[in-house]
């Protein structure tokens, strides 16, 4: 028993900040403004990043959106009538159907964080959302606030600070924190069992630790975080062969970087280097908001 209380120990952070920025749409049919979460903000250490999106068209839209281990808070405003949602990890990309001039604001938290605002584990939302007024008790007094004729910016802070106040602690906590840090750390290239020696559980246990608390396996999140650096190589180095940008990554090779874009993105990564996801059959993509 003494060995897993010093291993607690060495696992708590020091409440450091990843810079974890998952992929955002680029595209000129969207405004798109990130919101700063410096230190100090109610919830520095717990979200990947916060922004606020606008459809510039006129006509509806559909926005992809991209697996990235994160569970969301999602705000949509429709013609001033305000709805909000709590979105599960998803384990393929979703769509988000927008119409014109709908505004959303995502906060994305952190894998392994989300969790603690939600009854039951992670992955009783997976793949799946549920309303905030609705289904959260605290849920309606956080819309309130998006109704005040305030500026964007001081309205996201005051619903950050009701988001931190209920936020559980949680007895993983602290695990779930160090192993996530490590997957990203590795660009997804580190196996479970490595975890296991370095934290002194089991395999078995983090693996259980992770349905919970981050809705998916170790092993898909592994894969999450490595697409998405190999999304973020793709789109910033355009001259660089593939084949190299998947070994860098962590790819056996470039076809099994093929296979995760499919699997995943529901295209290869030619695809995606060339025409993003222009080309996805959304017909056959589910929503990502699927109340």
């Amino acid at each position: 028993m003494s060995f897993v209380i010093s291993q607690k120990q060495y696992l708590a952070p020091t409440e450091e900040r990843i810079q974890y920025e998952p992929f955002i749409i680029d595209d000129t049919g969207f405004e798109v403004e990130k919101i700063d979460v410096n230190f100090g903000h109610p919830l520095y250490t717990t979200v990947a990043d916060i922004f606020y999106i606008k459809s510039v068209r006129e006509y509806p839209q559909i926005l992809p959106i991209v697996p990235d281990g994160c569970m969301s808070m999602v705000f949509r405003n429709h013609e001033g009538e305000i709805s909000g949602y709590i979105c599960g990890v998803i384990d393929e990309i979703r769509k988000l159907e927008i119409k014109p001039h709908e505004k959303f604001i995502f906060i994305r938290f952190i894998p392994g964080a989300g969790y603690a605002l939600i009854d039951g584990g992670a992955n009783s939302i997976t793949n799946k959302s549920v309303s905030l007024k609705d289904d959260i008790p605290w849920g309606e007094q956080m819309l309130s606030v998006l109704e005040r004729e305030t500026e964007l910016s001081e309205r996201i802070r005051l619903i950050s600070k009701q988001i931190r106040v209920h936020m559980r602690m949680e007895q993983d906590k602290y695990l779930v924190r160090y192993c996530t840090d490590r997957i990203f750390q590795s660009q997804g290239n580190i196996k479970v069992e490595k975890l296991a020696e370095e934290t002194g559980f089991t395999s078995r246990h983090i693996g259980k630790m992770f349905d919970r608390c981050v809705g998916i396996s170790p092993k898909l999140y592994s894969q999450i975080i490595r697409m998405q650096a190999s999304m973020d190589r793709i789109i910033e180095d355009r001259e660089t062969l593939l084949v190299d940008i998947a070994v860098d990554c962590g790819f056996f090779d470039h076809a099994h970087m093929n296979r995760t874009y499919r699997k995943l993105l529901r295209c290869s990564s030619g695809e995606f280097r060339k025409f993003m996801f222009k080309r996805l059959p959304y017909d056959k993509i589910e929503n990502y908001i699927s109340i």
